[in-house]
């Protein structure tokens, strides 16, 4: 029987538990997230989720978090959507409870490496992951290597300030929320044709133009991919984000920008956990993070 991970993609309203092994994805499972949980109710439903999947297969477990994490010794520090999910030794945890090797890492960077990984790109592409979810998190692949920095914490520029609130906060789903609406309401609409729906779409492609703006003048990369949740709406908001972006980046900048929809879903996540686990864990070796 051939050695599997078990991975997780931990979001604000849904886990995704799965076994990898290195040709791909071979079971996976959904779990709905309570983002009010107390630190001691997310810490059990962990292990709880874990436990439904986790077999004598498994030689190591990773962990996506969408959190900033101390790398050296997997500690959660802060999650935006999960907010008293904080200060929590997961490695430790998870180590102690399923007697395994535990990896945990931001689940952007997660993504970023799964699209970097199974994608047809030279060993010095500079990548740029962006996850529009229940938030927006984004991992930094740069020169073929993931950038991290010393707490798993480069790449959130969700959390810039951007006119009343954050960019996260009109570029992800919340910005639906906060119209009275949910982003698989609004684009049911739009596939319906309705004006409100496409014209909201419109305004979340200039958000979203504006944020990557950010991104293209702080990294110049080669390719942005776009996924998560809300990036399967992308035939009604990339028009707009394309016409806002020419008004803020220079066109010899974006003409050799290649921004893309994923294609791997929500199995992205999963096969950087599997590639990050295989390096770091097995050859002792950070894959190209600059860790402090």
């Amino acid at each position: 029987m051939s050695q599997t991970l078990l991975c997780v993609d931990l979001g604000g309203t849904k886990a995704l538990v799965a076994k990898v092994t290195a040709n791909g994805v071979i079971e996976k499972r959904y779990f709905d997230v309570d983002g009010a949980a107390s630190k001691q109710q997310t810490n059990d439903f962990l292990c709880s989720i874990i436990s439904q999947v986790i077999d004598q297969t498994c030689m190591g477990i990773v962990i996506g978090v969408p959190s900033m994490v101390v790398m050296k010794t997997g500690e959660v520090i802060e999650t935006v959507n999960i907010p008293n999910w904080k200060n929590v030794h997961l490695k430790q945890l998870l180590n102690t409870h399923f007697k395994l090797p535990v990896l945990v890492h931001n689940d952007a960077n997660c993504f970023a490496m799964g699209e970097f990984t199974q994608g047809d790109f030279k060993s010095d592409t500079n990548l740029i992951g962006i996850c529009l979810g229940t938030g927006l998190g984004a991992g930094l692949v740069l020169n073929g290597q993931l950038y991290t920095g010393k707490h798993s914490a480069a790449g959130e520029f969700g959390s810039f300030t951007y006119q009343q609130g954050i960019i996260e906060h009109f570029t992800s789903g919340q910005f639906f929320i906060n119209q009275g609406t949910t982003g698989k309401q609004t684009y049911q609409d739009a596939l319906d044709g309705d004006a409100h729906a496409l014209q909201l779409f419109d305004e979340f492609g200039m958000h979203l133009a504006n944020a990557i703006s950010h991104v293209v003048l702080a990294f110049d990369p080669d390719v942005i991919v776009l996924g998560g949740s809300v990036a399967q709406s992308s035939a009604f908001f990339l028009p707009s984000l394309h016409t806002q972006l020419a008004k803020l980046v220079n066109p010899v900048i974006l003409q050799s920008l290649d921004i893309r929809i994923s294609e791997l879903g929500d199995d992205a996540p999963l096969l950087g956990s599997h590639a990050l686990f295989m390096h770091e864990v097995t050859s002792d070796q950070p894959l190209g993070a600059n860790y402090a």
